[in-house]
């Protein structure tokens, strides 16, 4: 095995980079650094690779780019799929642009006919390509909404989705540090395709965004008038991209936080790029405010997520979870008109960790509904499995929404385009998404969620969830746990590092006797930082007083949450 002192050497040799060459000099003579850097490398998670920008293997950088894109490329090769070509993609952030066109340069330099959009773009643009061109597979460089000083590389393969086992485990083996591409490896600029990105958006909109239909004499057969909005796209790469996807779906543009509109990888005043993050949607909530707008839409930095925050009548924001916003975009797509919905089966999934109030949705409008382990990779795998099914809705309660099967991945631009229609329909009634979730509560149950997230080492995490494994607890916070499911036996075809409690939790215990909640505890650790994560869910048939109830459960799933997190923190 190469020693980390050898691996530096040889990087050296090959890293087109000078400002990560310099780091690699100025770091070289110290080994605490060159072990950072140089005595691990980067692994395939739930979405790819992603990490902290910077020189070395344990980073995300030119010289990893290149390693990436060569597995991926002798992957396609070794199974028939070369001659179906690559596509290529990136994002604002710093190095993005370098790093893919290094990437698409080196598969042509395999011999593999290589695309690459010639400007920053959503993710979702990059997905919808794999589809139009048939491709073997697709290259993104986005770290998403992580940290903004850190990069990725998101794979997808020949079914327009991303990678999942074997395939990533194969190309991860194929990660040859031994040999680094140079740039002899690469091929000219002028051997790699260029597609112009206004010609990408332009074949996206026309296949993932629903027009209106119009009658005869050119007026909308079922006209709504939306409310105004404030849309943000967080300093990403969204919102040209979701001003013609308003336009051709027949809605007025939004009103723009114009400092937060251009693309710029440094985030510039946001506290964090991620739209799940408190503080992100500041400056878009007080633009509101001025405005007397009570609907913001944002999307983060590579557009493939949709946060909302919308006033109450109050006047107090509320930013709605990913559970409520995927609960309020089911309903309303399977409650539009349709003859091809009548005609076939529907179908819809959701990741194990998202709350169940969508399960019981589907169930009451007779479509199947199909629990998925964490990530949009597997939460598109039954559109697969069903091609002769209507795709209904796919999401995952980390703001992550498939309203189309044009992208076999989530897609924040059009699930925009649907909930802005949605609040229309609903302004129409004289309600918002606030009074909607209240009458789903009525409808179908009163389903509560909430999430933790726990900062702690690999080998603590590791401990802990054997012991749950070892040893399940026979409760939580003094609630009797009723049924433990541990998914690296259930889900049997690809194990999953998963744990799921349902617990009954007494009505008497949290203020009604008339009700009794059920309660759900996910845990699992994250697939791209070192953070263990619990997802909580609390369910009340028949809540009567549904604020007060939801009060109650919240309050509720707040102590477990705390119960729970004292596992990790004191391991």
């Amino acid at each position: 095995m190469t020693t980390p002192a050898l691996l530096l050497d040889s990087w050296l040799d090959v890293d087109p980079n000078p400002s990560t060459r310099q780091a690699i000099e100025a770091g070289r003579h110290r080994p605490e650094w060159v072990e950072a850097h140089f005595g691990s490398v980067l692994r395939f998670g739930t979405a790819g690779m992603r990490a902290a920008a910077g020189p070395g293997p344990a980073c995300m950088n030119r010289v990893m780019a290149r390693v990436a894109a060569r597995a991926v490329g002798t992957e396609l090769i070794a199974s028939g799929l070369g001659g179906r070509g690559a596509v290529v993609g990136f994002d604002a952030r710093p190095g993005s642009a370098d790093m893919a066109i290094d990437v698409a340069r080196l598969l042509a330099g395999m011999g593999i006919p290589t695309a690459i959009i010639d400007g920053p773009a959503p993710t979702p643009l990059l997905a919808r390509q794999m589809l139009a061109r048939s491709a073997g597979a697709g290259l993104m460089i986005t770290a998403s909404h992580n940290h903004r000083d850190d990069n990725g590389l998101k794979v997808y393969w020949v079914d327009g989705t991303q990678i999942r086992p074997p395939i990533d485990q194969r190309i991860e083996a194929r990660m040859d540090l031994s040999s680094l591409p140079s740039d002899s490896d690469l091929a000219t600029r002028h051997e790699v395709e260029s597609l112009d990105v206004r010609s990408v958006i332009a074949e996206y909109v026309g296949a993932a965004v629903r027009r209106p239909v119009f009658d005869t004499n050119g007026r909308p057969v079922d006209p709504i008038d939306v409310p105004p909005i404030i849309y943000t796209a967080l300093c990403g790469v969204g919102a040209e991209t979701l001003g013609h996807a308003f336009a051709a779906a027949g809605l007025p543009p939004p009103n723009y936080v114009e400092h937060q509109r251009r693309p710029d990888g440094s985030f510039p005043g946001l506290p964090f790029p991620n739209p799940e993050e408190p503080g992100t949607l500041d400056d878009a909530m007080s633009l509101a405010a001025d405005q007397g707008v009570d609907l913001v839409l944002a999307n983060d930095p590579d557009a493939d997520r949709l946060a909302v925050a919308v006033r109450d009548q109050s006047g107090s924001w509320h930013r709605l979870s990913g559970d409520e916003l995927g609960v309020l975009l089911c309903d309303w797509l399977s409650d539009l008109p349709g003859e091809h919905r009548a005609a076939q089966p529907l179908t819809s999934a959701s990741s194990v960790v998202s709350g169940r109030m969508v399960e019981a949705l589907c169930a009451s409008r007779g479509v199947a509904h199909h629990r998925t382990l964490t990530g949009f990779k597997w939460i598109m795998e039954p559109r697969l499995a069903r091609p002769d099914a209507g795709w209904l809705f796919g999401y995952e309660e980390a703001l992550g929404y498939s309203v189309t099967d044009a992208v076999l991945d989530k897609d924040g631009i059009t699930a925009a385009v649907e909930f802005t229609r949605m609040a229309g329909a609903l302004a129409a009634r004289g309600i918002g998404p606030l009074e909607r979730l209240d009458e789903l509560a009525a409808e179908v149950g009163l389903h509560v969620t909430g999430a933790a997230s726990v900062r702690a080492g690999s080998p603590e995490i590791t401990a802990v969830m054997a012991a749950l494994r070892a040893d399940p607890p026979r409760t939580i916070g003094g609630y009797p746990v009723r049924k433990f499911t541990d998914w690296l036996e259930t889900a049997t075809s690809h194990p999953a590092d998963l744990v799921e409690l349902e617990l009954g939790a007494l009505a008497a215990d949290y203020g009604n006797d008339d009700v009794d909640a059920q309660v759900r505890v996910c845990i699992r650790p994250s697939g791209t930082e070192p953070k263990a994560k619990i997802y909580l869910e609390a369910v009340a048939q028949n809540p009567g007083d549904i604020p007060a109830e939801r009060r109650r459960l919240r309050s509720l799933l707040d102590a477990i949450a705390a119960d729970v997190s004292a596992w990790f923190e004191n391991a």
